[in-house]
């Protein structure tokens, strides 16, 4: 994160709704502009989920309680903007196909917006 966002502006970004259609070519830095503390992006054809980073939004405790809870290791990778990596970008986390439906779930079931890449 490049600087801390308070309370009030959290729950502001949080209610704001808007679609997002990326096609599955999207690169990662296009995938994280367009994410947001309550939106995670399912890419099929990589068989990966990207999320931001949040103390607001619990977005990487959700994902770990689904997967703990069906036996599965987490395979989380902090991406970067930048060769040096000073600059955090999106987590990303490798899925199968079935993994992938029950995160899906326990991500919306927590109020947070699932796009899935076409």
């Amino acid at each position: 994160m490049i600087g801390p966002v308070d309370l009030q502006c959290a729950r502001a970004l949080c209610k704001s709704r808007r679609d997002l259609h990326l096609p599955a070519s999207t690169d990662e830095a296009g995938i994280f502009f367009n994410l947001a503390m309550n939106r995670a992006l399912y890419s099929p054809p990589r068989s990966a989920i990207y999320f931001v980073d949040s103390h607001h939004v619990a977005v990487e405790e959700i994902i770990r309680a689904a997967l703990t809870g069906m036996g599965v290791e987490l395979r989380m990778e902090q991406l970067y903007l930048d060769a040096l990596s000073i600059f955090k970008s999106v987590k990303r986390i490798g899925l199968t196909p079935a993994e992938a439906a029950a995160v899906m779930v326990a991500l919306r079931l927590n109020g947070i917006q699932v796009t899935v890449t076409e």
